[in-house]
């Protein structure tokens, strides 16, 4: 187990404050594909405490607090062989999701491999491309957000793939699941912010067209997901220096309902990181679980 950190107080990136109610706000549209069509958001640089998870966060778990850190490693020894990750990783995720979940029917497509102002996609419509720079959602994600809304269907996403959803499952949970895959994540540590605290009126859909890649299953279909207003009320944690035979897995959608049991989460730089850490280096990969229902 690696040395405890401690608690930090950092900026974070929410949606402006001074936007009153944002309850009955029509969902924004954000298309990455046509950069001039972007209408300006000052997004609002909000002092928040990110407290240290592995001191002082014991009532955790994908049931309560939307989040949980599994000492987990993986049989990968190349994260940059698309093949092998696919292979290999995506089956260990599935393994994983089906155990916490309980789900009889998992679907894994498109893993992310974060690096500063870059990102990989991989498992998606064809091949591994690499992406840089904000307009494609290259690099660390800094702005805090909700991977996906109660709006969200997966219909269209498993027909890009050849597949369909089963017919009248029980419930429907998507995971996300990140892992350091360098050195220990020091600087630029994700965030997560216990699902407990969030409520509507802290959250504006935002549908994102044209995100990484085109080779990206959602990048023309469109991601409907939350930007997200600060809070008092919101109760942020971290995990200090994860390394890489941890996995942190958050609840990013659930049919049961998204308020209240998903997490917003965001990267941020970390005060406590050594002057001599490397870049952070991270995979995430979002595991699709149905359960029950029949395909």
């Amino acid at each position: 187990m690696p040395d405890s950190g401690s608690s930090v107080e950092v900026p974070l990136s929410h949606w402006p404050a001074q936007d009153g109610d944002i309850t009955n706000l029509e969902p924004r549209i954000y298309d990455m594909r046509t950069p001039e069509a972007h209408t300006p958001v000052g997004l609002s640089q909000v002092m928040t405490a990110i407290h240290d998870a592995r001191a002082e966060c014991e009532d955790v778990g994908l049931g309560r607090s939307g989040f949980e850190l599994f000492e987990q490693p993986s049989r990968v020894g190349d994260w940059f062989d698309t093949d092998e990750v696919m292979s290999t990783y995506y089956e260990e995720c599935r393994s994983l999701a089906r155990s916490v979940t309980g789900a009889e029917h998992v679907f894994t497509y498109d893993h992310l491999i974060r690096e500063p102002g870059q990102q990989t996609s991989g498992g998606g419509l064809d091949g591994s491309t690499r992406v840089s720079g904000a307009e494609s959602g290259g690099g660390y994600i800094g702005t805090v957000h909700m991977d996906y809304t109660a709006n969200t269907t997966w219909t269209e996403y498993l027909a890009l793939h050849g597949k369909r959803p089963p017919a009248n499952p029980r419930r429907v949970l998507a995971l996300n699941f990140w892992r350091s895959i360098g050195a220990v994540a020091d600087d630029n540590p994700l965030a997560v912010c216990d699902a407990r605290t969030v409520r509507a009126e802290d959250l504006i859909e935002t549908v994102v067209y044209g995100y990484g890649a085109e080779n990206y299953s959602w990048h023309n279909i469109g991601i409907p997901t939350y930007n997200v207003k600060a809070s008092p009320r919101h109760r942020w944690y971290y995990y200090p220096r994860m390394t890489p035979g941890e996995l942190l897995v958050l609840k990013s959608y659930d049919s049961d309902g998204v308020i209240g049991r998903t997490c917003p989460h965001a990267s941020f730089v970390n005060p406590l990181a050594s002057p001599d850490s490397p870049p952070r280096k991270s995979i995430e990969l979002r595991v699709l679980c149905f359960v029950g229902g029949e395909l």
